[in-house]
């Protein structure tokens, strides 16, 4: 058998977790193979694009945030609502002045951001981005983790690495070679998101760039973003799972309800929708993150509802947490420090997804589902309450950024 070629670390997975990872180990001398199993172009198509200012703080540090800023939309207030019940709770992020670089958040589409982590992997020299990488087998012993992987072509190549890093999705072929459990729940309601370029903004009175409304029906989310708004509701109504719609489709009668709503007349069904898909969303937390030489991030490790926007940053929280303690321990030598830094990074992340990512997504999606018209007002109304005190209104602020996450991680 011909012998592997051999490299520090390799990423399976070139998503923007997967690349963060990899640029974090770089940018500390330490070379990387990233094996992504997709093409290289970069398709605008809807996943996450909510970046926290802890997130913002992050990206800075490998010189990506200015171009979110600067390219994406910044969100000062952000709104609560109701379809039927005419209130208001709203919360100004400079309450966050004084104790982060960036007291806003940002909308930012994920193709765009992936664009420019894939640009700046290529870029780097100790960088090696692989893509048409199918990754077929992973052997884990005590010392290396092997990877077996094929190319566009079918030639099947091995790499002996120290530190496999998992950062392939919900599916993850790192994590089930690994033996890994994938406990958890999947939310009864699918999700139903649109992308619209209507000016929701001008028919609908005092819109913020990020609002959560409830209703009889449950959420309805309206968020900004540089090129359009998109709409994101739950309902049951619907194909399978995974089913989605082209957007020269009738458009889904929930959405024509919630739309109809909040316009007040039907001039938004003269704008096409950009996109318009059903999905379902899951809780789930691997049982570990890390195996022998194998450690996961991102939602190989973790899923979350999308409310809030937590998922995707805080898989990018995990890829730094993770470099910044392994890759000085590698470029060292120190093989002890490396087991002591993975089991540190096991242990702290998945507290983090356990304790307080999944139970905090768990249950503003819980309250945003309910339908009851007294369960939405104390809702509503708490959150008023809150946002009146600008002590409580911080503390939310902070809560709903994950700036208590980042700080008490970064404190440790």
């Amino acid at each position: 058998m011909i012998a592997p070629e051999t490299a520090p670390v390799v990423v399976v997975g070139g998503g923007p977790v997967g690349l963060v990872a990899a640029l974090g180990f770089a940018g500390a001398g330490v070379s990387v193979v990233v094996l992504e199993a997709g093409e290289d172009g970069v398709r605008a198509e809807w996943r996450g694009s909510t970046l926290h200012p802890p997130t913002l703080e992050l990206l800075d540090r490998i010189g990506l945030a200015e171009s979110a800023v600067s390219g994406g939309v910044r969100v000062d207030r952000l709104q609560y609502r109701d379809l039927e019940i005419e209130r208001i709770a709203e919360f100004p992020y400079r309450l966050l002045e004084g104790t982060t670089r960036f007291p806003f958040r940002i909308q930012y589409e994920q193709y765009k951001l992936l664009g420019q982590l894939r640009a700046a992997a290529v870029a780097h020299p100790d960088v090696d981005l692989r893509y048409g990488q199918q990754v077929t087998s992973v052997e884990l012993d005590g010392r290396w983790a092997t990877v077996t992987a094929d190319d566009r072509s079918g030639v099947s190549r091995r790499i002996q690495t120290s530190w496999l890093i998992g950062a392939d999705g919900a599916r993850s072929t790192v994590r089930q070679a690994a033996g890994i459990g994938f406990p958890g729940t999947t939310h009864p309601t699918r999700s139903l998101v649109a992308a619209t370029r209507f000016p929701l903004a001008a028919a609908v009175n005092d819109l913020g760039p990020v609002s959560y409304w409830t209703g009889p029906q449950g959420r309805v989310s309206l968020i900004r973003t540089p090129d359009t708004w998109r709409v994101a509701l739950s309902t049951d109504v619907g194909a399978g799972r995974g089913a989605s719609q082209t957007p020269d489709k009738q458009p889904h009668p929930r959405l024509v309800a919630a739309l109809d709503r909040l316009v007040g007349d039907r001039r938004w069904a003269d704008v096409p929708l950009g996109q318009h898909q059903l999905y379902r969303s899951h809780q789930r937390v691997a049982t570990r993150f890390r195996a022998g030489r194998a450690l996961l991030v991102g939602d190989a490790a973790h899923l979350t509802s999308t409310t809030g926007g937590m998922g995707l940053n805080s898989g990018i929280h995990d890829a730094f947490d993770l470099t910044d303690r392994l890759a000085g321990c590698m470029r060292r030598g120190d093989d002890a420090a490396e087991q002591r830094a993975a089991d540190g990074y096991a242990a702290v992340r998945h507290a983090v997804a356990t304790q307080i990512v999944q139970p905090a997504t768990s249950a503003v999606r819980a309250a945003v589902d309910a339908t009851g018209r007294a369960v939405r007002e104390a809702r509503l109304d708490g959150l008023r309450r809150k946002a009146a005190d600008p002590e409580q209104a911080t503390q939310h602020l902070r809560e709903v950024s994950m700036l208590e996450t980042h700080e008490n991680v970064c404190a440790r």
